[in-house]
């Protein structure tokens, strides 16, 4: 046979050789199932992102009752002016939102007592507020000596996650802190305080569930804490992170619940969001060699904030935005490796602890606790944080480490970009709307 003959044979049989046909098809197929695992990792990614998007703040109110043995109950209702435009959903009309906050509250929170409805003594009515809040108060008369059963519906219309803190105060009872959600609306108070009275101990460990619940439900801090997981790999990594955090937010928590600092609220949510975009695009930058171009669009985004802030349509000030633009520029030329990220991220951590304390700080600071509970309420909040804050941070590098087993041959530096990049947009969604709307 023909040498050149000879060639076309083997190739034709090569061609169709069934074993190597069978190779490819599996081939194909094993490919085919790891592209559809990454799909599912970044399908889930997705929804998440898309799902904390939705929550533009952590939707949180706060309420002081005070019940006497006589039947009376007064309310002093409080929540963010930002929050409260939530409401607008609703309205039918357009209305300041004082005049809706009022409206909502009138149909959506109930005093009982005995099965039937406490009579209203006045209001609800506005009253005036601290800078960046809404205030309204209210009087019922309910049976004397009976139980008063409060219905809380307000804002969860608007809001299914929205949490509400309630510091109730009977008149020889010691106050005791509720937190009401859309599956616990209904909360029984008993008029008359038990005969024994309570043990420090008792007293101390509701303030740790609030602690738990607060950073469990805070999405903006969940986000954060995953947004510096993701670029770790070792578990020193993990400590270093989850210690410089704990150590920045117990001082300025500490600081603001003592009275020593009083933080603008508006300033304080719209720099928690800054955070989060910050370390997300640092994800990035150092891996691809990008922080010069990222230093610079974010600089020219923060600058450009400052032209509404001069005309007063912006809660940020104009100092701020300058700061946080210099801050973000000197931050993106000092990490300019891996290296240099490793060893500058434990201190990032504290600072940015710093600003998420404050956040922390506004649940016990809104309760208006009498100094002889300062500081049993402090500690055992604060402890609250850190074992939730714990659990997360378990929780997510258990996941992350399942998920690279569960796909020991995908390259992950895609998803890990995606998850950052996901993480940055929400941030400077969070920054951007909490700054225009405080």
């Amino acid at each position: 046979m023909p040498e050149n003959v000879r060639i076309r044979v083997m190739r034709a049989s090569r061609a169709f050789d069934p074993q190597r046909k069978t190779v490819s098809t599996q081939g194909r197929c094993s490919v085919l199932r790891q592209g559809r695992r990454i799909a599912l990792v970044l399908l889930v990614a997705d929804m998440m992102f898309a799902c904390l998007a939705t929550a533009h703040t952590r939707s949180q109110s706060f309420s002081s009752w005070y019940i006497q043995e006589d039947g009376q109950v007064r309310l002093a209702f409080s929540i963010q002016a930002l929050e409260a435009t939530r409401l607008r959903l609703l309205a039918d009309e357009p209305l300041d939102l004082p005049t809706l906050l009022v409206n909502h509250l009138r149909t959506h929170i109930a005093v009982y007592a005995d099965g039937d409805a406490c009579h209203t003594v006045a209001g609800p009515r506005s009253q005036p507020a601290r800078a960046g809040y809404l205030r309204a108060e209210w009087r019922f008369a309910c049976p004397a000596g009976t139980p008063v059963t409060i219905l809380h519906n307000a804002f969860f219309p608007v809001a299914s996650s929205h949490v509400h803190y309630a510091r109730v105060r009977t008149e020889n009872g010691p106050p005791v802190e509720y937190l009401f959600t859309a599956s616990e609306r209904r909360r029984v108070i008993p008029v008359r305080p038990p005969r024994h009275p309570m043990h420090e101990g008792i007293l101390f460990f509701p303030y740790i569930v609030l602690g738990i619940e607060h950073i469990v439900v805070g999405v903006d801090h969940i986000a954060f804490l995953f947004a510096l997981l993701l670029l770790c790999r070792r578990v020193r990594e993990v400590v270093l992170m989850v210690s410089g955090f704990t150590v920045g937010h117990s001082v300025t928590l500490s600081l603001a619940v003592l009275g020593v600092v009083k933080p603008q609220v508006a300033v304080i949510e719209a720099l928690i969001g800054y955070t989060i975009a910050l370390v997300a695009a640092e994800n990035v930058g150092v891996t691809h060699g990008a922080n010069t171009r990222i230093a610079l669009v974010g600089t020219v985004l923060l600058l450009g904030l400052t032209m509404p802030a001069w005309s007063g349509k912006i809660g940020l000030p104009v100092i701020t935005l300058v700061g946080l633009a210099l801050f973000t520029v000197c931050y993106f030329l000092l990490v300019e490796t891996q290296t240099a990220a490793a060893r500058v991220r434990p201190l990032l951590t504290v600072v940015f602890g710093l600003i998420h304390g404050f956040g922390f700080a506004s649940v016990l600071m809104e309760m208006g606790l009498p100094p002889g509970r300062l500081v049993p309420a402090l500690l055992g909040f604060n402890i609250g944080v850190e074992v939730g804050q714990l659990a997360i941070v378990a929780g997510l590098w258990a996941l992350g480490v399942g998920v690279v087993r569960f796909l020991p041959t995908v390259s992950w530096q895609g998803v890990l970009d995606a998850a950052s990049a996901g993480l940055c947009g929400l941030g400077a969604f969070w920054f951007i709307g909490r700054a225009l709307g405080g």
